[in-house]
């Protein structure tokens, strides 16, 4: 029995005491591109969020299930604004993939999320960063399977509009905004949208040449993605304030 219980209690430390197993001692991304290969069978299961509170990760509640089973934390502090993405190629299924800028934020409404019951893709395309600010990526299950193997992929995005039309002024005001966005550009506009942290394409309708309604839309980082009459693509982040 004390060979059992040592044994236990070493398995227990270990994985506590493995770094990922905690947001207090994560895995440092230090430099980007990013590529790993491990399984959360290596780290403990020290994430458990109440399960009646919704966060916006799949339907009702469901987002906090995909917390349920061995979490691996990886922290990644940009040097510049700018903005990265991440994935989980050829996931399975019931496989969360977060993003928190706080450990106590973690099992909360992350800064963005992919999370889902089916095989496949887990990505978070375009994720507005900001220098100084530490991200932290969650990467977890459902209680079952509790244990997934990942590969994971961060990689620079560079999705400003001068690393795509450096001849091309555009200014977009106020900054953050609560209401009402303008737009100030030598440029002739043709489209807009407007991409979300998690990769989603929103409409958005360019009032009188110059402002577009972003009432609507939830507090956070956004891209609005403008293409000029002569095709050019031009791309500029903005923060949405709550209102």
């Amino acid at each position: 029995m004390r060979k059992l219980y040592a044994l236990f209690l070493l398995i227990t430390v270990g994985l506590y005491g493995q770094t990922g197993s905690l947001c207090t001692d994560p895995i440092v991304i230090n430099s980007l591109p990013y590529t790993t290969t491990d399984n959360t069978a290596n780290y403990g299961d020290n994430y458990d969020p109440p399960t009646a509170t919704p966060i916006s990760c799949g339907a009702g509640t469901s987002g906090n299930y995909y917390l349920g089973g061995n979490d691996v934390i990886y922290a990644y502090t940009p040097t510049a604004n700018g903005n990265i993405s991440i994935q989980l190629p050829s996931a399975p299924g019931w496989t969360g993939l977060f993003v928190y800028t706080s450990c106590a934020g973690i099992g909360a409404a992350p800064y963005a999320c992919n999370c889902s019951s089916a095989a496949g893709n887990r990505t978070i395309n375009d994720m507005a960063v900001t220098a100084g600010q530490t991200y932290y990526i969650v990467i977890s299950s459902w209680p079952s399977p509790q244990t997934i193997a990942y590969t994971l992929n961060v990689t620079q995005s560079n999705l400003d509009n001068s690393e795509f039309n450096p001849n091309k002024t555009v200014t977009l005001y106020p900054n953050p905004v609560r209401q009402e966005l303008f737009v100030e550009t030598d440029a002739s506009i043709k489209n807009v949208s407007i991409i979300s942290v998690n990769g989603q394409r929103l409409a958005a309708n360019l009032i009188n040449n110059n402002s577009i309604n972003v009432d609507g839309l939830s507090a956070g980082f956004y891209i609005l993605e403008m293409t000029t009459e002569e095709g050019l693509l031009l791309r500029k982040n903005f923060i949405k304030a709550a209102n």
